[in-house]
């Protein structure tokens, strides 16, 4: 019996492990899509408002509990039809009443002046959201970058 129960130990240990590691891995790749998202809208000459929406847009599997619309309820449907809108909203505080989310708030966008973007958010290891200055905090981060190829076919002197 006591072996069984250090295996039993150990191998949820082991599962426990492999899973905030996998949340995290997901959480890297994740950020590194926003990373890219908010370089490409800043080589196609999107403003660094615009740039920032990109960049939440696509951290939304990682951005934990939605806080705007409110709703025990996920409607995938609903959520997916606010996008086009929350993209279309010309501030911040109109945009907040769109869509929001908890990880949105740890969440640090630099567009950057060209076509290197950053992008980074603090998530805890092991799900503590409701306190983001807890030790378990990792800050995991994406970075990209574009050619900006837009000289060669935009004319910049109005001509």
């Amino acid at each position: 019996m006591i072996e069984t129960v250090i295996a039993v130990l150990i191998i949820s240990f082991t599962f426990i492990v492999l899973f905030r590691l996998s949340r995290m891995l997901t959480g890297k790749i994740m950020l590194q899509h926003a990373a890219m998202r908010v370089a490409r809208a800043r080589t196609v000459g999107l403003n660094e408002f615009m740039c920032v929406k990109a960049g939440r847009v696509a951290t939304i599997p990682v951005a934990g509990k939605r806080l705007w619309p409110e709703g025990d309820e996920f409607d995938y449907g609903e959520e997916l039809a606010r996008v086009p809108i929350y993209m279309g909203t010309p501030n911040g505080a109109v945009a907040n009443g769109v869509l929001d989310y908890e990880g949105w708030r740890r969440l640090r966008i630099d567009p950057g002046n060209g076509t290197r973007s950053h992008v980074s958010l603090d998530i805890s290891v092991f799900g503590d959201t409701a306190n983001p200055s807890s030790l378990d905090n990792v800050r995991l981060e994406g970075k990209a970058s574009t050619e900006a190829n837009y000289t060669l076919y935009l004319n910049d002197q109005g001509r």
